[in-house]
């Protein structure tokens, strides 16, 4: 009688270690010259190896699975940069191989953004690897910086210290400043991908106006930028439209003021 808990862990191995799916599947394999297992997990494997065709259909709708979750968590967490992708051709399929088998085939489970946050540092890592041109690189940066958003509201937080005296960030946004003009694929999400926005620095702000509502992008002056990360300003004088700057900001819940907490 094998122990249940060695089983379990051993096929988790062997779902997540694509050398150890070889084991099972190769039919020649010897447990007695492999010393990189255990005896007892040598035997799980050997019991697999049994049935090596089942064992093989489970692995392989584990993998499929997987590969799945990966667009599905670009999809989710990072639609413009999946559009992206798939209009300069590439291959989603081969991506997410590569990105699981470096990752060793971890399953995110029900942890969509959380993969999909991982899957973008992953496409910035290997950028130069992949050829992708720097505006993409721009864009995957941006939807980095929505998804990470939605990261820190997981537990609702309370508000963000930051601010001048009066305002408070509310913590349902962030600040991006891009190195290209991305609004022009933000306007036209057919030309992702296809055609370079020009270089040019904007500030983007990604505002979630309210739990349940999907985040906004909206393009602010620099000003405007300043204001919300106003511990900058804290020896800089007032301008005139500093006012109007400030309205923005609340009402698209970046900010709230003080008189409202």
């Amino acid at each position: 009688m094998m122990d249940a808990k060695l089983v379990w862990h051993t096929w988790r191995k062997i779902l997540r270690d694509e050398m150890l799916q070889q084991r099972v599947f190769d039919p020649t394999w010897s447990g007695a010259n492999d010393t990189s297992l255990s005896p007892a997990e040598q035997d799980v494997i050997a019991a697999y190896a049994d049935s090596r065709d089942r064992a093989k259909w489970f692995i392989e709708n584990y993998q499929f699975r997987l590969v799945n979750s990966f667009i599905n968590a670009l999809e989710t967490g990072a639609p413009l940069t999946l559009r992206a992708l798939l209009n300069s051709g590439f291959e989603m399929a081969e991506l997410s191989h590569r990105f699981l088998r470096q990752h060793h085939w971890h399953d995110y489970g029900p942890r969509v953004y959380q993969y999909g946050s991982e899957a973008l540092d992953w496409l910035i890592e290997k950028q130069h690897l992949l050829g992708l041109s720097a505006a993409l690189v721009d864009l995957i940066w941006l939807e980095k910086t929505t998804v990470t958003l939605y990261l820190s509201l997981q537990n609702r937080p309370g508000l963000v210290t930051a601010g001048r005296a009066e305002y408070q960030q509310s913590g349902m946004a962030r600040l991006y400043r891009s190195r290209y003009q991305l609004t022009n694929w933000l306007r036209d999400k057919k030309s992702l991908g296809l055609h370079e926005p020009a270089i040019g620095e904007e500030n983007l702000l990604v505002v979630l106006p309210d739990y349940s509502s999907r985040h906004k992008y909206l393009r602010v002056p620099d000003r405007c930028a300043a204001l919300f990360n106003a511990p900058s300003l804290a020896n800089v004088q007032p301008e005139h439209q500093d006012e109007l700057h400030l309205a923005r900001l609340l009402a698209c819940n970046a900010l709230v003021s003080g008189e409202a907490r």
